[in-house]
Parts: C-alpha cells; sequence; structure tokens
C-alpha cells in the first residue's frame, strides 16, 4: 500500500523581495512555506552586503508573520559564483561566500538550501575538469551545511551546465552521503523527469516544478507543456518523497498555480485508480 500521498502534500513556490506577488496573497492562495530567491548575477561582496542582509531577513520576517515557512534558500548563482571554477583561488572564495549565506540560511530556520553545480557554457574539453571541481565544492559545502543543520540540495540544470542528467548529479554528489538532490522538472533536456526522479531516488529531498516544450526551459505553470505528471507523481511516491512540492513557475495569479496542482493530482488519482 502507498503511504505516500500527493495530496498532503505542502505547497511552495518560489519567491523574492522583488516579486510582484505579496507573502500575504500567496498564504491565501493556499502555499504553506516558500523557497527565498536572492539576487543572483552580482558580485560575492555586492550580495554579502549588510544593506542586502537587512533586506532579505525583513522578508524572511514578513513571510513568517503571515504564516509562510521558509522551506529553502537558493544561494545565489551566476558567473562569479561559480563552483566549478578550476582557479582554486577563485573556488575557495565562492565556497567560503556561500558559506556565509548558509548562515544566514540558518539563522532564518530553512530546512535545505539549493545550489547550481555551474554557471555555462561549458565546453566539452573541459567538462571533467569543471565536474571535479564541482565535485568537491559540493563535498565541502554539504558538509559545512550539515553542521549548521541544513542539507545542500543540488539542482539538475539545462543545456551545457553541470548537472544536466541524473548520470551527472550522482557523479556530483557520489563523494559526500550529507548531499541531497533539488529536482527541477523542467531543466531535463536529455531524459524525463520520471526517469531522473527513479534513477536518483531517495536523494531527492526537494523540487523545483514547472512544464516545458522539452527543448528548453520554460517554467511554465504545469498543463501547458510536454512533462506526463502522473508518471512524476508516481515517481515521487515511488522514492518516498516526503517535501514540498515546490513550484518555480512564472505566473500571473498564485491561485493558478494551486489550482494546477490539484489538477495534476486529479489526473494522477485517475491515473492509479485505472490499474487497480
Amino acid at each position: 500500500m502507498q503511504t505516500v500521498q500527493p495530496a498532503s502534500w505542502r505547497l511552495g513556490t518560489y519567491w523574492s523581495d522583488r516579486e510582484s506577488h505579496s507573502l500575504t496573497a500567496l498564504k491565501e492562495a493556499g502555499f504553506d512555506c516558500i523557497e527565498l530567491n536572492l539576487d543572483n548575477y552580482q558580485s560575492l561582496s555586492e550580495t554579502l552586503e549588510h544593506e542586502n542582509y537587512d533586506r532579505y531577513n525583513h522578508a524572511v520576517l514578513a513571510a513568517k508573520e503571515v504564516g509562510l515557512e521558509i522551506w529553502s534558500v537558493h544561494l545565489p548563482f551566476g558567473d562569479l559564483w561559480d563552483i566549478s571554477l578550476t582557479n582554486e583561488v577563485a573556488r575557495a572564495a565562492v565556497v567560503e561566500a556561500n558559506m556565509k549565506v548558509m548562515d544566514w540560511a540558518q539563522g532564518w530556520g530553512a530546512n535545505c538550501v539549493v545550489i547550481h553545480p555551474s554557471f555555462e557554457p561549458i565546453r566539452d574539453e573541459e567538462r571533467a575538469g569543471r565536474l571535479e571541481a564541482a565535485r568537491d565544492s559540493i563535498r565541502i559545502l554539504s558538509g559545512k551545511a550539515a553542521e549548521r543543520g541544513l542539507r545542500l540540495a543540488v539542482e539538475d540544470l539545462p543545456r551545457s551546465c553541470l548537472g544536466k542528467n541524473a548520470e551527472e548529479i550522482l557523479a556530483l554528489i557520489e563523494d559526500t552521503s550529507e548531499a541531497v538532490v533539488c529536482c527541477d522538472t523542467n531543466h531535463l533536456l536529455s531524459e524525463t523527469p520520471e526517469y531522473f526522479i527513479r534513477t536518483v531516488g531517495s536523494r531527492i529531498q526537494t523540487l523545483h516544478v514547472s512544464d516545458y516544450d522539452g527543448i528548453d526551459e520554460k517554467h511554465w505553470i504545469p498543463g501547458r507543456g510536454i512533462v506526463n505528471w502522473a508518471e512524476v507523481l508516481q515517481a515521487l511516491v515511488n522514492i518516498g518523497y516526503e517535501g514540498p512540492f515546490m513550484f518555480e513557475a512564472e505566473y500571473q495569479d498564485p491561485k493558478d498555480v494551486v489550482a494546477s496542482f490539484h489538477s495534476i493530482v486529479a489526473t494522477y488519482e485517475a491515473y492509479v485508480k485505472s490499474f487497480r
């Protein structure tokens, strides 16, 4: 008998204080938690400025005030935040900067921090070296996250980025049992999300949910693209997934996102019933 029931999953969405959607609107729509997105594509020093911390901290307090949990914090990304740099001095600085942001996440009571294993583009001839560098960074950062009561969740990425399929994700986390995985359903351009979930298994501890056309990332609300949501939910049930159903989709009205969740759960339940 299945013990995981998708209808009982908590609902989450990415959010930053630059979003047009208010935290109150998210709560009223039916969301339970958020993934806090910080500013990206900035230098390490710019991101870590105290004024930015104050901004983010104010957002965290506002979220908690309306009853939204800070489930996760997305660590900054961009070319200057690339943990796969082969310049050891530059990579050490990126690792150190990520640890400082993890200090913030710990104080905010987050469950996990999501990290990109690289920026892009990555040329074929440098891929092996960049994978090794990223794997070492993940080994270090996952341990530092655990010391802070956090889990480091490595996200699958599209195109030439590292972590573009299940094989690469598993290679990136093979040196540490403390790293987990964030499954982004619209980043997989060479395999289906359900295949990725079944292959990576229970190391998947958080999600970025959205739909796409299979050609490139789109971050559509589920139902607009090609994702087979019944298969995706079945794969998540099979691995015992119990984290939130965390959306990272573009939308105008948060109620539309919640409605899409109920729709795909209904589709899944009909799919399961058809086999009885």
